[in-house]
């Protein structure tokens, strides 16, 4: 099995990687604000969301442009990935429902810009009151997950130009970056399988009629990896890490137990390191509802419902051939404001925290080919070895006991005599072989 999942030119990995395989399902739980007006009037001191959802969405990866090292220790590659949506498995089709939802390209403009000099503020709100753009807006999911146009993130560009690179904005686009291309180098033998050596991104810039092409590469030291496989015969006290592309961060994962499986072997089980959840505002990724978050954080908003058995993370991984056997993760991604003061639109909204969607990450099950390879190398292999071993041993007795006959004929036929019964009595006689004068 081990040489079956080794990387090297022709083999069922190398040639694996290059197909289009079915990966994560992807389902979106947007968060819908029922007293907008109110709350940014002042009326309601907390901001009243519930949750609307799933928009289910099946993602499909593979790679491009596959070279292995002329010393074979290293992968260069190129990822490739689509998502279908999977109306069977949602709530509706996502231009039929209508949210009012969070204006993110505003809202994040805002904030970026609340730390620049007074005269960007005072252009801010006159182009944003000139085109009516509120803190809220109703609108219909597709054009949410998959992008619309921004006059805001246009504005920005002209203020600030290069902090924001693109023109419109959909949460599925920047989950995705779509804008992006990256070449992957990852290691290839047994001892680093996988993990990933660099990171080159290449980002396509266009603001208007401005096009052009970012590059930036990323090295990582520490055990990181796409969260397919893994090397082999894992440890608890191995550190694992997880990278998203697209939206670029890292994942540290905390191990939890180690449990016996179904199929024989041993999987270990971790979840989401507490230190994965840190800031990088405006926006900001943490577990689903603020599971384990300080209650001070969410007190300004109701409809907020943390469960451990919905939101709770869980990641099991075959421990001797190191291959992810099912996953279930929930973040969610919230706006984190910074001092609105500046814009009299938005001031109520000045600190405050908003979330936007409860994403709910689910790595199938290993299909039942693979879960029946499973099954041979735990429970039919190890009986096919001891068969082994013991055909081996007998046929080394076998053979000691055939060595030994030849040894004891060749030690008669040294002997110049000739035993032999007679026929008339039973008695044993010799005589001289007849020797020729």
């Amino acid at each position: 099995m081990g040489s079956l999942l080794r990387v090297a030119n022709g083999s069922i990995v190398y040639d694996l990687i290059q197909h289009e395989m079915p990966a994560a399902e992807l389902s979106l739980y947007l968060f819908n604000i029922t007293n907008a007006d109110r709350f940014l009037s002042g009326e309601d001191d907390k901001l009243k969301v519930e949750e609307v959802g799933p928009f289910v969405y099946q993602e499909y990866r593979w790679y491009v442009d596959v070279v292995l090292s002329e010393d074979g220790r290293e992968l260069g590659m190129t990822p490739r990935a689509r998502k279908e949506f999977m109306p069977e498995a949602s709530i509706g089709h996502p231009k039929d429902i209508i949210l009012t939802v969070p204006n993110l390209p505003l809202l994040s403009g805002a904030s970026i810009l609340s730390n620049y000099p007074s005269f960007i503020h005072t252009a801010f709100n006159m182009v944003v009151a000139q085109l009516g753009e509120k803190a809220f807006m109703q609108l219909d999911v597709e054009k949410y997950l998959t992008g619309f146009e921004s006059r805001v993130m246009k504005i920005c560009n002209s203020l600030a130009p290069g902090i924001i690179y693109y023109d419109d904005f959909g949460l599925l686009n920047r989950f995705y970056d779509n804008e992006s291309d990256y070449r992957v180098v990852v290691g290839a033998t047994n001892e680093d399988r996988f993990k990933i050596k660099s990171v080159k991104k290449f980002r396509k810039i266009q603001m208007g009629n401005i096009k052009d092409v970012e590059v930036s590469e990323q090295t990582f030291e520490e055990d990181t990896y796409e969260g397919a496989l893994y090397p082999p015969m894992l440890t608890p006290d191995m550190p694992i890490n997880w990278y998203r592309l697209g939206i670029c961060k890292t994942f540290n994962l905390q191990y939890l137990e180690t449990r016996d499986m179904h199929y024989g072997g041993e999987a270990l089980i971790y979840t989401i390191s507490n230190e994965t959840f840190s800031a990088s505002l405006p926006f900001v990724i943490s577990k689903s509802h603020y599971l384990d978050c300080d209650p001070k954080l969410y007190e300004r908003i109701e409809g907020i419902k943390p469960n451990r058995e919905q939101h709770s993370t869980e990641i099991i991984i075959d421990k001797k051939l190191s291959v992810m056997y099912n996953t279930k993760m929930s973040i969610q991604l919230t706006m984190m404001l910074d001092d609105l003061s500046f814009s009299w639109q938005n001031r109520m909204l000045s600190h405050a925290v908003v979330p936007v969607v409860n994403v709910v990450v689910n790595q199938p099950k290993l299909t039942e080919w693979v879960q029946s390879k499973l099954v041979l190398v735990y429970q039919v292999a190890p009986y096919i070895v001891m068969t082994i071993q013991a055909v081996s041993a007998l046929l080394g007795v076998l053979l000691v006991v055939h060595a030994a006959r030849l040894q004891y004929l060749n030690y008669i036929s040294k002997n110049r005599t000739i035993v032999f019964e007679t026929v008339d009595e039973n008695i044993l006689k010799a005589e001289l072989p007849l020797i020729p004068k």
